[in-house]
């Protein structure tokens, strides 16, 4: 049988870019922008396998004493534990709760930052927005701060051609700064990463996770012909996301 974890297969798609090379860089900008010596405990939303997370702790987080880690997919969950396991946040006290943010039922402490990589996209606005509600008046400390990390879907890219012709849901980073103003929160910082993707000629491992992303809803053939007719295009290989930063 075909190997179809989640986990595994998004995998296969992060190969296809320089997120984490632009996030590293990204990161460096921000230290020398906003102060967290104030943060000891953070609360990460969607963190897959927790790299991105692990490595924002680690570089801006110098102070920080315990991490708490929402994820929804099995697998993720156990490379998760085991990247925490591996010594990675010294001094550190980890934890991981295995659901989703809809079934999120919040935490006994208030927290100092929450992070919210790559996760908002995937989720109803009603829900979002009640998320960022319960943040704001109940889970995050008076100066805590929310990182942001999503796509542009206003720039016409390959990832934005991609997901119309898929029929995949998406939500633009302007519609969740709105509503994140809305629930109470101000931007203090925020920079566009511009990310380097080549889906073309797609693994069947790449062509599973999108399948995934579009619930199946189409074919293996139908998501390899979208692919091929986007990436064959000129100056077709980018993709535009914002790393943001809300305070109360």
């Amino acid at each position: 049988m075909a190997d179809v974890s989640y986990h595994r297969l998004l995998a296969d798609f992060r190969q296809r870019d320089n997120f984490a090379v632009v996030f590293r860089s990204a990161l460096e900008v921000v230290a020398g922008k906003v102060d967290f010596s104030r943060v000891r405990s953070c609360l990460a939303f969607g963190t897959n396998s927790g790299e991105r997370e692990i490595e924002l702790a680690r570089r801006l987080l110098p102070n920080l004493r315990s991490f708490t880690a929402i994820e929804p997919d099995p697998d993720s969950v156990k490379a998760l534990r085991a990247n925490f396991q591996d010594g990675q946040l010294p001094g550190v006290e980890t934890s991981v709760v295995e659901t989703s943010i809809e079934s999120w039922s919040g935490v006994d402490n208030h927290v100092d930052a929450v992070l919210l990589f790559n996760v908002l996209g995937h989720v109803h606005a009603a829900d979002r927005k009640a998320l960022f509600q319960k943040l704001m008046s109940r889970y995050l400390s008076c100066e805590g701060v929310v990182l942001v990390c999503t796509e542009i879907c206003s720039v016409r890219s390959s990832d934005v051609l991609l997901m119309e012709r898929l029929t995949i849901p998406r939500v633009d980073y302007d519609e969740l700064e709105e509503e994140m103003s809305d629930a109470g929160f101000r931007v203090v910082f925020k920079q566009d990463l511009q990310v380097r993707r080549d889906l073309s000629d797609p693994s069947d491992g790449l062509v599973k996770f999108v399948q995934l992303m579009t619930e199946h809803k189409f074919s293996e053939s139908e998501v390899r012909t979208a692919i091929d007719d986007i990436f064959s295009q000129p100056n077709m290989h980018s993709s535009m996301n914002k790393l943001a930063i809300f305070t109360k």
